[in-house]
């Protein structure tokens, strides 16, 4: 009977040792099992009467074999704190999430931004080339109407060897009635049909087959008196005394014309016959190849005849609504940054060094991705940080988006990427880790005789970073030096080495 209990006694015990092993690490799991495999053989041979049964010497050996998983708990906890160590700090990995948090948090708020959305639906129209605004060469403000129907509707039916295409709008104060909104005076342009074809934009069309003219109403008329309404197209409204049908909202932004209309109500022939003869407008042409040859400067010369021979003097002057290409700035700020790159800091990447265990050619690859993943995000964030700064609170048609978006864009490459480059000087060549722990070295009274400087170590025992006080000319620049594995005994339980 008491070899029975005795034997079950030996069972809870190793049982109770093999529960608690099963919470060390395995890395250190062996060599703790032997450890108290050893010592619970020694506990049970000191403590056990070897010809009877005893009570409390069963539950002494059994109280020893608890305290295992007190011991387990504890090197489990250590085990973690080490693994926790700071050497994460400053990795690779942790600066590329940064600024990969820094670029999200960019293009999130350029994406909301009214101004931001607006130039980048205008950058997907853009206007034939060869087209002018003509009007009377005594008139130099574009924004003043000088062309009358009459004379229209002459060059239009006149054979003409310079130009192929012409189209008129002029402009009214009119009363626009919407159901479900306000009354609001509107600036409608009444406009020939072929306006929009002669620009080079899709020419509206209506989805059924309805007898009234169509409308395009601005971006900016939609957002105040329709309320962004989704369902404007197709709608109904009221321009004065004429019935017309919404065809399309145009985006804001491709095309700021001359008179800056709210809508446009396209007009067949007959209405534009009708027009009064006093009213005057704005007369588009567009260029023939032959024609074409003879714009210098962005300007042209017309002697035009009237109805009593007399001779009426025009200009035309190249006509080009498209707004600033976003995408053609920010290339020529990276270009002048990559440029003035030299010029704030020294493209140097600092890898002299007078060891031989340099990094391995897989090391130094890695290297040149991290800084060229760098570079590459640091680009990213100066697109969507300069959209946001030229577009927040400036109006898309002013002349000063573009020039804020170029000096923006030109500030945070220069000063990122000489950020990026100082960044990987001071990280060590094998784990991309920030070198850390500096300690001045030297005297500086002894600078010619001696080394001074700073030296600063990698957590991982990989290198040391020497930097000196006052650069002479046997060492003007950061040295690294490779340290060899008989330092690895000083870096056993940091897992960075």
């Amino acid at each position: 009977m008491s070899s029975l209990l005795s034997r079950g006694f030996q069972l809870l015990d190793c049982g109770v040792l093999h529960a608690s092993s099963i919470l060390v690490p395995s890395a250190q799991r062996p060599e703790w099992r032997r450890e108290w495999s050893s010592e619970f053989w020694h506990v049970r041979r000191e403590s056990l009467p070897e010809r009877f049964f005893a009570w409390e010497s069963e539950w002494a050996v059994l109280a020893f074999c608890l305290g295992s998983l007190s011991d387990a708990l504890c090197v489990r906890r250590q085990v973690r704190a080490s693994i926790a160590s700071p050497a994460v700090h400053g990795s690779a990995p942790q600066c590329l999430l940064w600024l990969a948090t820094a670029l999200g948090l960019c293009a999130v708020v350029a994406s909301l931004l009214p101004g931001v959305r607006s130039e980048f639906e205008s950058a997907r129209y853009h206007m034939r080339s060869g087209l002018l605004l003509i009007q009377d060469a005594r008139v130099g403000d574009p924004a003043i109407p000088t062309i009358t129907p009459a004379q229209f509707r002459e060059w239009r039916n006149a054979r003409q060897h310079s130009f192929d295409a012409f189209a008129y709008y002029h402009i009214l104060r009119d009363t626009a009635f919407v159901s479900g909104a306000r009354p609001a005076r509107w600036a409608v342009a009444h406009a020939t049909p072929n306006l929009f074809a002669v620009l080079g934009y899709p020419p509206p069309s209506s989805t059924n087959n309805s007898d009234l003219p169509l409308v395009l109403i601005s971006h900016r008329a939609w957002v105040r008196d329709l309320r962004s309404d989704p369902h404007a197209a197709g709608r109904v409204l009221r321009l004065g005394h004429t019935s017309a049908r919404i065809a399309a909202v145009l985006p804001e932004g491709p095309w700021h014309a001359p008179g800056d209309p709210d809508a446009w109500l396209l007009e067949g022939s007959s209405q534009m016959a009708a027009a009064s003869s006093t009213a005057h407008g704005y007369l588009i042409a567009h260029l023939t190849p032959a024609g074409a040859e003879s714009l210098e400067g962005g300007r042209v010369f017309i002697t035009a005849h009237s109805a009593d021979a007399a001779d009426i003097d025009l200009t035309g002057a190249s006509f080009c609504g498209d707004s600033e290409n976003p995408w053609g700035t920010f290339s020529f700020a990276l270009f002048l940054a990559l440029l003035a790159l030299p010029a704030v800091t020294s493209v140097s990447l600092n890898e002299s060094t007078f060891s031989d265990h340099r990094p391995a050619l897989r090391r130094r690859i890695a290297g040149w991705l991290f800084l060229l993943s760098k570079l590459i995000l640091v680009a990213a964030i100066a697109w969507y940080g300069a959209l946001a700064l030229a577009y927040a609170g400036v109006d898309v048609s002013s002349q000063w988006a573009p020039f804020i978006q170029l000096v923006a864009s030109f500030g945070i490459c220069l000063f990122g990427f000489r950020w990026a480059i100082a960044d990987q000087r001071e990280r060590c060549p094998v784990c991309l880790r920030r070198v850390t722990h500096p300690a001045r070295v030297g005297l500086a009274s002894c600078t010619f005789l001696g080394w001074n400087g700073t030296e600063m170590m990698c957590l991982g025992g990989h290198t040391l970073l020497h930097v000196p006080s006052l650069p002479t000319s046997w060492f003007g620049a950061p040295r690294w030096l490779y340290l060899d594995h008989s330092w690895d005994f000083l870096f056993a339980n940091n897992p960075a080495a």
